[in-house]
């Protein structure tokens, strides 16, 4: 009946309309001069863009806007955030799902608007339901966030760590993949396979995992032991793979990544590395009451000068007749 055609089913119907039309006026279209393919305007349109390109995506791994700006002056084409960042930023407590997709979100989201690059942005499940997951599309796409991957681990458990099993059932996971495919405008979708499954079958996990591709994720992100098993997930998903590479048993590298058919990767945190540069200035300072080893480690002025935009804050200065260029605040 047409009072139960759901959402998806109109803009199927809608889209088929719309086909007719450009078939009917093809000869016009067809006289039309050709023109060069814009460049991607958005953030979300950009990183598909890399995506789908011949080089894999290598997404350093950020936890603060400092790290993000660093990253994107070393030449990486996208930064990405994990869930952990904020959890550790705002709250110093490990990534169990302490703060909310809403604060994830509104984190992630001055990283994204302060940045050159695109972000992809880890944010737990998007939402226990799929008008949570909705709304939080929305809202992240509106952030200026270019990819947000979302998994499959049931709320409850997201507290509990890795090893416990409890993940949504398979269909409601697509609920919410639908969801957000239909709030989306060029934010790019990674579904997140936290599998082995209860069971410990990777059968099922990949099983899922094409389930997901085919709900409308535009990659899947998974974790598996061998270049080969990779490969394998490749040949059965048919959709980008993302994966965690950049620790001892997979360099990121493109040619390894490209070895193991991974389009897309997240380095391993970085916030542990700062904060062990911390710990040893703090040791040295107790020793000796300096830190004079520990600031050969620092980042000299001139890339500081960067990572902070101190001449582009300085021009802006100059523009808008301040009696002086900013002042370092050292």
């Amino acid at each position: 009946m047409a009072d139960q055609t759901n959402r998806r089913e109109f803009v199927q119907a809608a889209a088929a309309a719309a086909s007719g039309i450009v078939a009917a006026t093809g000869a016009a279209v067809a006289a039309a001069p050709e023109r060069p393919a814009p460049r991607p305007s958005s953030m979300g349109a950009r990183f598909r863009e890399l995506l789908n390109g011949p080089e894999p995506l290598i997404c350093a791994n950020a936890f603060d806007l400092l790290t993000a700006r660093l990253i994107q002056i070393h030449g990486f084409k996208g930064v990405f955030v994990g869930s952990s960042a904020t959890n550790q930023e705002k709250l110093a407590l490990p990534d169990q799902a302490i703060v909310t997709v809403g604060e994830i979100i509104e984190y992630d989201s001055i990283i994204a608007q302060n940045v050159d690059i695109p972000l992809m942005a880890d944010v737990d499940d998007l939402g226990n339901t799929p008008l949570n997951v909705y709304r939080f599309t929305k809202q992240a796409e509106r952030g200026g966030i270019a990819c947000a991957a979302f998994d499959d681990r049931a709320t409850r458990n997201r507290a509990t760590g890795y090893a416990v099993p409890g993940m949504f059932p398979k269909d409601q996971m697509i609920d919410r993949i639908h969801a957000a495919a239909d709030a989306r405008t060029d934010l790019v979708l990674i579904a997140r396979c936290l599998a082995p499954t209860p069971n410990g079958s990777r059968t099922e996990m990949l099983d899922r995992a094409a389930a997901y591709a085919e709900a409308g994720a535009d990659a899947v992100w998974i974790a598996m032991p061998t270049v080969a098993d990779y490969v394998k997930a490749a040949d059965i998903v048919k959709k980008p793979l993302m994966a965690v590479f950049g620790n001892g048993n997979f360099p990121a590298t493109p040619a390894a990544l490209k070895a193991a058919r991974i389009s897309v990767t997240q380095t391993p945190p970085m916030v542990n590395i700062a904060l062990g540069a911390v710990d040893r200035a703090l040791t040295e300072l107790q020793a000796t009451g300096k830190m004079v080893e520990a600031q050969k480690g620092a980042i000299g002025r001139d890339l500081s000068d960067r990572v902070e935009q101190v001449e582009e804050l300085n021009a802006m200065s100059r523009k808008y007749g301040l009696p002086q260029p900013s002042a370092r605040e050292r």
